[in-house]
């Protein structure tokens, strides 16, 4: 509840000569936010630009896989009929994002496998999260270890399967008719799974584009004055590749939510904390059950400012995650349907959170939002006329990345929680 004896900047009689009367400003910092984690059905990944690999065991998470399935897109080769090719290897390169989930220090161990079956776009030509692409029985082609880097470019290379790149080879030089068509050429190779292998401590982001994640086929074309090293470049095709994810919350405060606003977890279910994490779909609504208790404080009631401040649990972030730089803040009604983003004070643009990181002691890391608006529309409604809050992360966040934050909301704490703080005036008549 609100402590009504907060402090007093103002107190001024105006136009005595017609009506006794004295006017209040008034500060609290004691609103408690109410707080729940919802979490999302599925999210889209297709086409992204950075990937998720890797597998780790958190104890607020629980267990997460993640797993990235993509096509590659067919070449052009023209042999030339007087020179003879000689095939040297099949190289997968994959490039580090600097995005991190985990002990980046612990070495983590990868298989790549040939996929089963082309991927395929659901009814709204989209792919998600929660989809999965069966793979190629006997199509593992390699297993080996590396290391996530958690900041800069870092190159990892791998040789493929000798066999493999020996047939593609020999269809290229035969002029096989399966390279002319994308169609033909994803029925003959599908694409390739990047699969964590075992219980892994680490999740790591890589980049996607031409020249990452690709595959490069190496050989020789021998003329009859050189021998000339050539490659082809087996690019990801975009429209038919996504990050798919496995998560387990078992012997966690998420452990059995449902999907959903039905699935809604309260903080006072999770510990006394909120959680809100890119890809597994993990976000948050707000509410202000206190909001009217000063409503009453004096003959009229206005309110002045509000800001809230979220706070992260202190340790939950830092060397082995990330927190989203900004967040998204929008308004629902009763039904839960989103409609506005809450904006600043413009009107124009969507606020962001306005993340102060506190790198010395790690104590005073916050976001706030500026919710002025939002409580003068809302202070002395209630029921069904009361506006929520959701929460959220980016959407380029939520679906590239596994950034988090975990939210310290312990009724019992006065520090590093939660809370909103109002400035109100008060006017009474005599």
């Amino acid at each position: 509840m609100v402590a009504l004896c907060a402090c007093q900047d103002e107190n001024s009689r105006l136009g005595e000569a017609l009506v006794e009367s004295a006017f209040y400003n008034v500060y609290t910092d004691t609103v408690g936010v109410d707080m729940s984690t919802i979490l999302r059905d599925s999210i889209p990944t297709r086409g992204d630009s950075i990937c998720q690999i890797g597998s780790i065991k958190d104890k607020h998470w629980g267990k997460v896989r993640a797993t990235y399935y993509a096509e590659y897109s067919t070449v052009t080769f023209k042999p030339v009929e007087k020179y003879s090719y000689e095939f040297d290897s099949l190289e997968v390169r994959m490039v580090n994002a600097g995005q991190y989930w985990g002990d980046t220090t612990q070495v983590q161990k990868l298989s790549i496998w040939q996929l089963a079956y082309p991927i395929e776009l659901d009814n709204n030509a989209s792919l998600y999260n929660c989809d999965r692409t069966a793979l190629k029985a006997d199509g593992k082609l390699c297993t080996f270890e590396y290391k996530v880097a958690p900041v800069g470019r870092t190159v990892v290379t791998k040789r493929l399967s000798d066999e493999l790149g020996r047939k593609i080879m020999h269809d290229l030089v035969g002029e096989d008719p399966y390279f002319r068509k994308q169609s033909s050429f994803r029925k003959r190779y599908p694409g390739l799974a990047f699969v964590p292998e075992g219980e892994g401590s680490c999740v790591g982001g890589f980049l996607v584009n031409d020249t990452c994640m690709n595959i490069c086929l190496y050989y020789h074309e021998v003329t009859p004055t050189a021998r000339n090293q050539r490659y082809l470049s087996f690019k990801v095709n975009r429209d038919y590749a996504y990050t798919g994810i496995e998560y387990d919350a078992e012997g966690t405060d998420l452990e059995g939510m449902a999907t959903g606003i039905a699935g809604l977890r309260n903080s006072k279910e999770t510990g006394n904390m909120a959680f809100m994490q890119g890809l597994t779909g993990y976000f948050n609504q707000l509410e202000f059950p206190s909001l009217n208790a000063f409503e009453n404080a004096g003959d009229i009631v206005s309110i002045e400012s509000a800001t809230m401040f979220l706070y992260p649990v202190a340790g939950s972030y830092g060397e082995t995650s990330q927190l989203p730089r900004e967040l998204r803040l929008f308004t629902t009604n009763a039904n839960n349907s989103t409609s506005n983003s809450v904006t600043d004070q413009s009107g124009k643009s969507a606020q962001n959170g306005n993340l102060v990181v506190d790198k010395i002691y790690g104590k005073e890391t916050y976001y706030t939002f500026d919710l002025t608006e939002y409580c003068r529309r809302n202070f002395g409604t209630w029921g069904e006329r009361r506006e929520k809050l959701l929460l959220t992360m980016t959407p380029e966040d939520e679906r590239k990345t596994f950034n988090q934050v975990i939210f310290a909301n312990d009724p019992n704490e006065k520090k590093q929680q939660c809370r909103l703080r109002i400035r109100y005036k008060i006017y009474n008549a005599k």
